[in-house]
């Protein structure tokens, strides 16, 4: 039953093979050979005129490689970088962390590089790609990472025909392929059955003279998937609680009601999985590996794509200027050979001049002779005939074709950095301005390719990154922090348990954005706070200048700058302009003015004064209420033996 199967997948595989590879058959091969005309010397001419010249000289006049390179290093200038947005306010915060991690994933990967030769392809031959892959970082590590490659040869990637998305998210199977050497493919396979496999008629198409072709097939595999709404606001695919526990599913929902969770809602979702096994044609070389996305992680970019009754035409910027640069080379050409061609103008002389120095006016064209002799009866001296004329036809036609390969590219001198008719800097930045927009559909298909790219990544690293980890997350400007990914914390409010930095809870968005890179940001940035301290330095207050003038050194990269910003940056946070950063010392009390300090000993001596006056009503106060408080003592008089009386009123209370 399993050995049935197996021959079924490999059929079905093969059928898959040759229906992709006769699909792009003829537009691979127009490509191809686009890509040389514009790479490879000696591809320019067309077969035909070169048979016809035989051995007469064939020459070459690039004019489409400039024009190519124009474009591919103004993308490197503007690179476009995929931003992450929550889709709601608590995913926020999740985004940004989603945003450094994929960040730190394209600068291990040098996916510039990856980014750089696809783009190249899409700009000459109409297509190029690149990859998303995993791999350990480390030999002595058991933590997968997340990698961006480049795919160096674009034919070798084949996609299923019936895919109609521009970035072929719906192709149901992909192959890449390479030719090794016989003997490197038995090095590396060792268990695999060659005799076999020379032997199957069915894989013909697979080897070639001393070369096995060895393909990743790609495939997405249907499969049904339980979706639960669960009472903690989560929701989530149940064959996922499972991979993460290391449960069976049954187990899982045991495990989560347990836990006191309890599943809303539930629904079956058609889904699929992917993976990828090598093959031979013949025999499958690997098991199935899963691949952890739903998405085959194979990025096109393109130049030009139209949809044509149903089929998919692409090209780059060469196929419409090849016969353009072809006509300019073989009108110079011609030119050329006809200047070459042209003798060196003859003597026109009688032979009673010359009679016996014969030897000397015979070599007169080919050595370089002091003096020409003539017999001295000679009635006249020769003369020579008129020079042949430069064919002024063919060098119009080939500023003409010049001229058109400028129209149809869109880029004219002033794009290309050469002298033209503009001679402002406003009027040379119009016209480079009116280039990039001629030009601006490839790096706009770049865009979408990197927005595809960072979606894969969104939906990977959830799955990649699934236990806890410390990951290390960029900044914009290429600060590094480090991350604990699913940390768990007690929170001091409620004493409950809480995860941080759980990703595969945020929901996101993808965009994109074209503009310098963050070098070039930095150069501007320092032209641009440089002129305006100029401009409006004097009027600034002193804590805004110093800032700006920090923002500057900064953003310079000199020898030596490094130390300087640190400086600044301590002068800037002891005057309190910037915030002191981790580990920075506090800024010292601010001292006061002397203005500050009269006022504060004027208040002070206030303050004193309103005291002791204070104290004394206080006193007085107190004096006057033990008067009023002590007992009336009785009236009393003065007796003859000097002692006291008591008043008869006292006694009968008359007073």
């Amino acid at each position: 039953m399993a050995e049935a199967q197996n021959r079924d997948a490999l059929n079905e595989m093969r059928r898959r093979y040759a229906l992709a590879s006769d699909h792009v058959k003829d537009a691979y091969d127009k490509s191809r050979d686009d890509v040389r005309f514009v790479d490879v010397p000696g591809h320019q001419w067309d077969a035909k005129l070169r048979a016809r010249r035989g051995d007469r000289p064939i020459y070459e006049f690039p004019k489409l490689a400039s024009h190519c390179r124009q474009i591919i290093n103004e993308m490197r200038q503007s690179r476009p970088q995929a931003k992450i947005r929550g889709v709601e306010e608590s995913d926020r915060a999740l985004a940004e962390l989603m945003q450094g991690i994929i960040r730190n994933i394209e600068s291990v990967s040098n996916a510039e590089q990856a980014y750089d030769i696809g783009f190249d392809f899409a700009v000459k031959g109409g297509f190029g790609f690149w990859r998303i892959c995993t791999d350990y970082a480390k030999d002595d590590d058991f933590e997968l990472d997340i990698f961006i490659k480049p795919v160096r040869n674009p034919f070798a990637v084949k996609f299923d025909p019936a895919a109609v998305e521009i970035d072929r998210r719906d192709a149901n199977f992909c192959f890449v392929e390479e030719l090794i050497p016989v003997e490197e493919f038995r090095a590396r396979y060792p268990k695999a059955d060659l005799h076999d496999f020379d032997e199957d008629s069915a894989c013909k198409d697979w080897r070639e003279a001393g070369q096995v072709r060895v393909a990743e097939y790609w495939e997405k595999v249907p499969r049904k998937r339980r979706l639960l709404a669960l009472s903690d606001g989560r929701v989530v695919f149940l064959d996922d609680i499972a991979g993460q526990s290391g449960l069976g599913e049954d187990e899982a929902l045991e495990f989560l009601a347990a836990s006191g969770i309890q599943v809303v809602r539930e629904r079956e979702v058609q889904s699929h999985k992917v993976q990828m096994r090598l093959t031979n044609g013949h025999e499958w070389l690997t098991e199935p590996y899963e691949f952890p996305s739903k998405f085959i992680p194979i990025v096109p970019v393109w130049g030009n794509i139209q949809n044509i009754d149903g089929e998919d035409v692409f090209y780059g910027m060469v196929r419409p200027n090849k016969d353009q640069q072809r006509l300019h080379n073989v009108h110079r050409t011609a030119a050329i050979e006809a200047v070459a061609k042209a003798p060196k103008a003859p003597f026109v002389v009688k032979l009673g001049w010359i009679k016996g120095l014969e030897r000397f006016w015979r070599n007169a064209n080919s050595e370089d002779y002091p003096f020409l002799p003539v017999n001295d009866d000679a009635d006249a001296l020769p003369q020579r005939a008129p020079q042949a004329e430069i064919p002024a036809a063919l060098l119009q036609l080939a500023a003409l074709d010049n001229e058109d390969i400028k129209a149809s590219t869109g880029q004219y001198d002033a794009s290309l950095g050469a002298r033209s008719n503009e001679t402002s800097g406003r009027a040379i930045t119009a016209r480079k301005m009116q280039g990039a927009t001629a030009t601006f559909n490839y790096i706009d298909n770049l865009a979408y390719a990197i927005r595809y790219s960072a979606e894969i990544l969104v939906d990977m690293i959830p799955r990649v990154y699934d236990t806890q980890r410390v990951v290390r997350v960029l900044g914009e400007d290429g600060g590094a922090k480090w991350k604990t990914l699913y940390q768990e914390v007690v929170d001091p409010t409620t004493g409950q348990t809480v995860m941080l930095n759980d990703i595969r809870k945020g929901k996101y968005d993808v965009t994109v954005t074209v503009g310098p890179s963050y070098a070039t940001q930095r150069l501007e940035a320092v032209d641009a706070f440089t002129t305006l301290l100029g401009q409006m330095g004097p009027g600034l207050p002193p804590p805004i200048a110093s800032l700006m003038a920090y923002t500057a050194i900064h953003n310079m990269d000199l020898p030596g700058s490094d130390k300087v910003d640190e400086a600044f940056r301590k002068l800037l946070v002891q005057m309190g302009v910037m915030q002191p950063r981790e580990g920075d010392e506090p800024p010292p009390p601010p001292q006061p003015s002397p203005a500050e300090v009269a006022k504060a000993e004027k208040d002070a001596a206030q303050a004193a004064l309103y005291g002791a006056q204070a104290e004394r009503q206080q006193i007085e106060n107190q004096a006057a209420s033990q008067i009023l408080q002590a007992p009336i003592m009785p009236a009393m008089d003065f007796t003859p033996q000097g002692g006291f009386m008591p008043d008869p009123g006292y006694a009968t209370g008359a007073y």
